[in-house]
């Protein structure tokens, strides 16, 4: 196998002067050639060749350390050659050169649509006081205890997995009504942030990047879920230690107010 020449004679000249080039001669036949393939897996005259001209140009620091571990990695390379190196072969070179890194998305970013299916899954809520949610008028849910067949009354979720900020502790979902147009959503009216049924597109949705009044933060805590608006931070879906009171949204945690629901999942 050829050496490679040292960075500070012969590696500076054979970059080109243009950096969307690749490596090309200059002087004709006073060129060397270094194969980067072992000679027992592929000819040398087959293999993947590095053309060194003479000419001086003057290259930064940082061209001539890509070009240095470029020809490093190519070197550790054992690439069986039944037939002549050809262009499209250049694509499997890339991963020995270049590495893969993950893009993370810190933020939320709101011209970003993701066109993936969306997960949806059908469930119940009861408080821990074990009230189930029912519907009380057209826009409208409150919390009773039920027994029996009187069960069949309470509202069945489509619980939908939605784009937002989600954490090791936190997922973002949107809450829809099984088999009917309506969403929960949270909205400001006066001075203070509410919880009501909202009316919905059934052409439009359910999808991924749901409007943040719909989006809310499912939080576990041992067998037990909460319900935080991610449109405001810290108020939860909420019920009354009272019999058949409406379901709001409530910023007081572990007092009269229950944030505290079991969750059962259902076909």
């Amino acid at each position: 196998m050829a050496t490679v020449p040292e960075p500070a004679s012969e590696m500076m000249d054979y970059y080109s002067s243009n950096e969307d080039d690749l490596f090309f001669e200059v002087d004709g036949p006073k060129q060397m050639k270094c194969s980067f393939q072992n000679l027992d897996v592929c000819p040398l005259d087959e293999g993947i060749h590095l053309q060194i001209s003479h000419q001086h140009h003057n290259k930064s620091f940082r061209q001539i350390v890509s070009v240095i571990v470029a020809v490093e990695k190519l070197q550790k390379m054992l690439v069986p050659c039944p037939k002549a190196f050809q262009d499209n072969d250049l694509s499997a070179l890339l991963s020995f050169i270049f590495e893969e890194e993950a893009i993370i998305l810190d933020t939320w970013d709101d011209s970003f649509v993701c066109d993936a299916p969306v997960r949806m899954l059908n469930c119940t809520l009861q408080d821990v006081q074990q009230k189930c949610l029912v519907m009380s008028g057209p826009y409208e849910l409150k919390a009773l205890h039920l027994q029996g067949r009187e069960l069949d009354q309470q509202v069945v979720f489509s619980m939908s997995y939605v784009q937002g900020e989600e954490n090791s502790d936190k997922m973002p979902v949107a809450l829809g009504l099984k088999e009917k147009n309506l969403y929960l959503s949270c909205v400001m009216k006066g001075e203070k942030p509410i919880l009501q049924l909202e009316s919905i597109d059934p052409k439009n949705y359910p999808k991924k990047k749901m409007e943040k009044r719909f989006v809310f933060n499912k939080i576990e805590i041992k067998d037990k879920v909460e319900f935080e608006s991610a449109q405001f931070p810290n108020w939860y879906i909420s019920t009354s230690q009272a019999e058949n009171m409406p379901v709001f949204l409530g910023d007081t945690k572990g007092g009269q107010d229950i944030t505290d629901f079991t969750m059962r999942f259902v076909s």
